[in-house]
């Protein structure tokens, strides 16, 4: 390109960066100028994605310095580089699955007030930055329900909604279709005529060559050049990534096929792909071809029995039952993931553990696995592969997104499978290992495997398979030899059997709406046959008095589920629920004791800073310390009920008669409490469905790197679940010591599990990311109204439990059920 460049808008000075056993920078200079596109190539593990990360704010340089027009920036995190007008766009998106298309769009930075967001105008701008894209997708479609190139472009326009003076992309287009390439390469032209900084980072040297001004070249942690675009070659780019020329990147096709290995008849995913028949043979790589999401995704993912299948599937003339992965693996078929970080590896775990993983009972010695032994199979495996690894015993999560592929493969050439199906096996990765994983797949293929390669590279599709299969709308359209094929009879085949599908995902806005009270909906149909049960065989329990005294008992559990509903929704928990409500009952039974209004508001004062003082040490102890939410309250469990013992050994203490008529206040017969309880679940649902705090919560729950890639404080909002959580302990303590009368230490034992089980019960998932106060609400009065029942027909106090937990089953398997139905209508 010939684009007049401007001043450098960001500069990187001398950085450089370690990790254990890794220098990934080494003194690094780099510039980012307006109006140009800046080309950033280099082999898998030369440095490009950890500089991309210190641009970002996700981490900090060990040496060196940035620049912004010339003046020192420093930046914390992606927050502060948002503020600075940079916008990343990662590789592996940063998109949080279970907020909608506008949500992600907009984390961050929602239009609206400081409390509720203004979902209108989130929802238009999210359409406008999507059709800039050329994309038709709904701004209401839950993220996880999106294909790979989908989810991609949502990512991308993301960035452009933030209106980025700086905006730098990793491997943008690896899961994008030519179509969407193209449009998204006309992009980036135009950004940076209007001034913008593009730092595109790419193994695709055809698309760095057509679309940048210049080109920094990087190898091992080091700047080889920086180059004006016009002055390169690609072979010359190719020689300065891997310091030699790759003349033949794709080895041979196959000189002659063998047997049939793997055979579809009238093979159907419903509502996705077929029926369809076809064979693969011995030696032959066989690709599949087509506009994405057309059924190719559905077919290796059914070959792997992932998803339900119809018809039939024989492998070297045997019938299959594809039920599940490991049915799979038992036959002989196995599947090389796309997405390498979510299905196939096991980041935090070494090198050595995920090669080995699927052969230890290969490799165990009368059931037990020997080190040396697991260790000498790993590193023969990592000499065979050239992977770059300072050790077998290295987190795989340090390596190179190359070498990570390289583990993956690694892990399945040892076990010499029958079929071997590739989905995207170079994706992210370098010229140079490409070449090498290009000739692993034919080693592979002649050694007599029969090999499924899905790739939406067409030039990788062309060079390497012997044989392809076009699909479109879940039906093979062509079939042509590697002789026949070209880019013309493969994309012609797939465009004439299909109008251009550029990634509509269309849900109706109504049944997305109402799927989020699906579940509550639900656990009121189970609310209420128990309520009529318990209408048959108790007359008791619709007197006013009964009613009364089920809204009393509900409003302390209530309140404490919904605390402790904040913190599972960030996939924690709070252990120390039960033992600061005996604390708080055993204070107020020192400290309201008078009828003055000082002593009672000191004493609930004092109470509710107790409860947030719990909370504050369990967010010191998580956040802080890096403990686990498990061994942190389980620690505060053990202080607090102590505390609670020494507050007031035995039940004791006597509350004073003016407090106590206040919480048994009531209007029109209903318990004051009982209605301040609804308002406050009111306002709670309020902000989670439309308020920041909910975006917030559902986001550091549902995927904490997407939350702080946003720019996220996810320190900042741990601390205030648990500190929330811990004043919803107080107030529910307050609440019980008035009920009681007095101060127990053993009052508040059963909330720590009716509070986790209310929230369970209530629909909100114990991984977090999702959940509703109204479901927690119902979920309370469930347990409730079982125990009143329960009581009221004389049952023990230890059946209870049980009919308790049958309970909790019960509604947890509906939810189970509706997930296997209908996961991602919301």
């Amino acid at each position: 390109m010939n684009r007049a460049a401007g001043a450098a808008v960001l500069e990187v000075v001398g950085v450089s960066k370690s990790y254990p056993g890794v220098r990934a920078l080494d003194h690094v200079s780099f510039a980012a100028r307006a109006g140009e596109v800046h080309g950033l190539v280099g082999e898998n593990g030369a440095g490009k994605s950890t500089l991309m990360r210190i641009l970002s704010g996700a981490e900090q340089p060990d040496e060196g310095h940035l620049l912004a027009f010339g003046k020192t920036l420093t930046l914390a995190d992606p927050a502060s580089a948002h503020s600075a007008g940079i916008h990343m766009v990662w590789q592996d998106t940063r998109l949080v699955p279970d907020l909608d298309v506008a949500q992600n769009i907009a984390l961050g930075h929602e239009a609206g007030g400081r409390l509720l967001i203004d979902r209108a105008a989130i929802d238009q701008r999210a359409r406008a930055a999507l059709a800039r894209l050329g994309l038709d997708l709904d701004p209401r479609a839950l993220v996880r329900m999106l294909r790979p190139a989908e989810r991609q472009m949502v990512e991308i326009a993301r960035a452009l909604d933030g209106e980025a003076r700086v905006l730098m992309l990793d491997e943008p287009t690896t899961a994008l279709s030519a179509v969407e390439t193209d449009r998204l390469l006309g992009i980036l032209r135009e950004l940076a005529v209007q001034g913008a900084a593009i730092v595109f980072v790419s193994h695709r040297l055809r698309e760095v060559m057509s679309v940048t001004d210049r080109v920094t070249v990087m190898k091992d942690g080091e700047v080889v050049t920086t180059t004006p675009t016009v002055e390169l070659a690609e072979d010359e780019v190719v020689r300065l990534m891997v310091g030699r020329a790759i003349a033949d990147i794709f080895p041979p096709h196959a000189a002659a096929t063998g047997a049939v290995r793997l055979e579809l008849d009238g093979f159907a995913v419903p509502g996705q792909l077929g029926p369809i028949s076809l064979n693969a043979r011995a030696g032959v790589i066989l690709g599949i071809g087509g506009i994405a999401g057309n059924g190719q995704q559905a077919l290796v993912h059914a070959l792997f029995g992932l998803l339900p299948i119809k018809g039939k599937a024989r492998v070297d003339g045997e019938q299959l039952a594809l039920s599940s992965p490991h049915a799979a693996i038992a036959a002989g078929l196995v599947l090389v993931p796309g997405d390498r970080r979510g299905e196939a590896l096991f980041p935090p775990h070494s090198v050595r553990e995920n090669i080995t993983l699927p052969h230890l009972s290969n490799l165990a010695r009368g059931g037990l696995i020997f080190g040396a032994i697991e260790r000498r199979f790993a590193e023969a495996a990592i000499g065979r592969l050239a992977i770059r690894t300072p050790s077998a015993e290295q987190p795989v999560a340090f390596l190179s997104g190359g070498n990570q592929q390289k583990v993956v493969l690694a892990r399945w050439q040892i076990g010499k499978p029958k079929v071997l199906v590739f989905e995207e096996p170079t994706q992210g990765v370098d010229v140079g290992t490409r070449a090498q994983i290009y000739r692993l797949i034919r080693g592979l293929a002649g050694a007599g495997a029969a090999v499924i390669l899905l790739t939406s590279d067409l030039i990788e599709l062309l060079g390497l398979a012997d044989e392809i299969v076009v699909l479109s709308r879940g039906q093979i359209v062509d079939r042509m030899t590697a002789a026949e094929a070209s880019e013309e009879r493969v994309i012609g085949a797939a465009v004439r059997a299909t109008a251009a599908q550029n990634g509509a995902l269309s849900r109706e806005r109504g049944a997305r709406s109402s799927a989020r009270y699906l579940g509550p909906a639900m656990l009121g149909g189970l609310l209420a046959v128990m309520v009529g049960l318990a209408i048959w065989r108790s007359p008791y329990f619709l007197t006013a008095r009964n009613l009364a005294d089920l809204a009393t008992q509900l409003a302390p559990l209530a309140i404490a589920s919904l605390g402790q509903m904040a913190v599972i929704l960030l996939g924690g928990i709070d252990l120390a629920v039960g033992p600061t409500i005996s604390l708080v009952t055993g204070i107020a039974s020192w400290t309201i004791v008078s009828n003055g209004a000082g002593p009672i508001a000191a004493g609930i004062v004092l109470a509710m800073a107790m409860g947030v003082a719990v909370g504050g040490v369990n967010a010191f102890l998580i956040v802080r310390l890096g403990l686990s939410d498990l061994i942190a309250t389980l620690a505060s469990y053990s202080f607090v009920f102590g505390l609670a013992l020494i507050v007031r050994p035995s039940p004791g203490g006597e509350i004073g008669d003016r407090f106590l008529n206040l919480a048994s206040a009531s209007f029109g017969g209903i318990p004051v409490i009982a209605l301040l309880t609804l308002g406050l679940y009111i306002a709670a649902e309020c902000l989670l469905s439309r308020g920041r705090i909910g975006a917030r919560l559902y986001a550091t729950g549902s995927r904490a790197e997407a939350a702080f890639a946003a720019g996220l404080n996810i320190a900042r909002i741990k601390i205030a679940a648990y500190l929330f959580c811990g004043l919803m302990a107080a107030i529910a303590g307050l609440l019980v010591a008035a009920e009681i009368g007095s101060g127990d230490p053993q009052a508040g034992t059963p909330f720590t599990l009716t509070s986790i089980t209310a929230v369970v019960v209530g629909g909100t998932s114990i991984f977090g990311g999702s959940g509703t106060a109204i479901g927690t609400l119902l979920g309370a009065l469930l347990v409730i109204v079982l125990q009143n029942v329960l009581s009221q027909l004389q049952v023990s106090a230890y059946t209870q439990y049980v009919w308790t937990g049958v309970i909790t089953l019960i509604a947890v398997a509906l939810y189970a059920w509706r997930g296997r139905r209908g996961e991602g209508i919301a």
